[in-house]
């Protein structure tokens, strides 16, 4: 089981009441009255539309209305005091914590399952990829790469010793972009040491200066279109024989008829493991599984009785196991299944 993620916890911030307002159809109204606004990770979002319907149909007066521009997109929102829920394929970074701190927004964090972000080619695809290792991720994807296997393949070579791609191809990558949690965490858990180490030996030419004066990759993921939404990926690379791209482990399960997933080598056993529930919840499909989260503005949750009553019962051993897995996603293991559960009960 898979227990490498921090433990629910609460922010603690001096607080300032808002309560969100919507129209079916989603969008984001203006702050007038009851109703619950969810918005942010597109990987999430699955989850959190069927815990939604189920809500509907013991309270159909109740709406809900469930976004997916990004994770990225939606602490911005969620920080800002627009929404009430925010769903993220990522934990909230630093500088999310202080824009929150900032707008005196108190939230509790949930973990709600587990994704493994998963490498896609065309089901009928003309690239001859099986199994991928770390080298060859960076490779494909990072920021040395040229779409041309000839070269690519060299640099994975040149990381690792071996690679696993095809010496001959091209290919076309389609992926998630820098406001998406699943852009984020393909980096880390993907590549970033290699990245890191490549930079710092000059391997990486386009950089840039940060604030604090440090030189940095660029762009650390090289495609040929970036999407906030999940939905977007599939329909390019499914459209696309020559086509590549990675998203949460969902969307391909949903489009098994149009798209293949890649192995992923573990980088201590050697062995090629496909993405699957099962690989995932077991810890076996390695180094891209993730915990998936949402995030409650603990203020909006004390003053609207909907969306206390929505996030009760999305925290129940039925929606945070069977939910997630007909959504799509590996449940937690059950004893962080009660971990989130008995957060969401202390945070009350």
């Amino acid at each position: 089981m898979i227990h490498n993620f921090r433990r629910p916890r609460v922010l603690v911030a001096a607080i300032g009441t808002l309560v969100v307002t919507f129209g079916v159809g989603g969008g984001i109204a203006a702050a007038q009255a009851e109703g619950i606004n969810v918005s942010g990770s597109s990987t999430v979002q699955p989850i959190t539309e069927l815990v939604a319907e189920l809500f509907a149909e013991e309270n159909p007066d109740v709406q809900v209305v469930v976004d997916g521009p990004g994770t990225g997109d939606g602490f911005e929102l969620f920080c800002n005091g627009e929404t009430d829920i925010s769903d993220a394929s990522r934990p909230i970074e630093d500088d999310e914590v202080a824009l929150c701190e900032g707008a005196g927004i108190e939230y509790t964090e949930l973990p709600v399952g587990l994704d493994g972000l998963t490498v896609i080619v065309n089901k009928k695809s003309n690239l001859k990829l099986k199994c991928l290792a770390q080298a060859d991720l960076y490779a494909l994807f990072g920021p040395e790469s040229t779409g041309d296997l000839a070269d690519d393949s060299k640099v994975a070579n040149e990381i690792s010793g071996t690679t696993n791609l095809p010496a001959t191809g091209t290919f076309t990558k389609f992926t998630p972009g820098p406001e998406s949690g699943t852009y984020d965490s393909f980096i880390e858990l993907g590549y970033e040491d290699i990245m890191g180490e490549r930079l710092e030996a000059g391997n990486i030419t386009d950089t840039v200066t940060n604030d604090e004066g440090e030189e940095e990759v660029a762009q650390p993921v090289i495609s040929d279109g970036q999407f906030p939404n999940d939905n977007d990926i599939v329909q390019r690379v499914a459209s696309a024989k020559d086509g590549i791209g990675f998203l949460g482990i969902s969307y391909f399960v949903e489009n098994k008829d149009k798209l293949k997933a890649l192995a992923i080598e573990d980088p201590d056993s050697g062995k090629c493991v496909k993405p699957s529930i099962k690989t995932v919840q077991n810890g076996s499909y390695t180094p891209l599984a993730r915990p998936l989260f949402i995030y409650v503005n603990n203020a909006n949750a004390a003053e609207n009785a909907d969306l206390k009553a929505f996030v009760d019962f999305y925290m129940t051993e039925e929606n945070l196991t069977t939910s997630v897995s007909e959504a799509g996603y590996a449940p937690l293991a059950d004893d962080d299944v009660q971990a989130t559960i008995d957060a969401w009960a202390s945070a009350g």
